[in-house]
């Protein structure tokens, strides 16, 4: 069942799951991601590079719900002063901001994430 982003926050509990898609990255033009949201907070992000096929060390650290429901900020545990933030869209997409979380569309340019199913094919 699909979560769509309303007035109240969604916790970390309902939200929780995996989204996988591509990013870009000051090092590289765009990479495969994986991101899994853990229900206690914690995150790992997991990329492979599509320029060199490199895989990056993966990033872990705490993720939260903000801006009203509206955007997922990850807090890294190496780089905690420079935060990612995706825009939710319907529960289902992620969409990496550099800015307003309001009103995310899927971006073709390698900046969206989508969540994963699990075992089961259910969301």
């Amino acid at each position: 069942m699909p979560f769509v982003a309303a007035a109240t926050n969604p916790t970390p509990a309902t939200f929780a799951g995996q989204f996988f898609g591509t990013v870009a990255d000051r090092a590289c033009a765009s990479q495969d991601a994986l991101l899994s949201l853990h229900a206690d907070g914690q995150y790992v992000l997991q990329t492979h590079c599509q320029d060199d096929l490199q895989a990056t060390p993966a990033r872990r650290g705490r993720w939260s719900v903000t801006w009203n429901g509206t955007c997922v900020q990850l807090t890294s545990d190496s780089l905690p002063a420079q935060p990612l933030e995706f825009a939710i869209h319907d529960g289902d997409l992620l969409v990496l901001t550099t800015g307003s979380c309001i009103e995310p569309i899927e971006d073709p340019r390698g900046r969206t994430l989508r969540r994963a199913l699990d075992d089961t094919g259910n969301d």
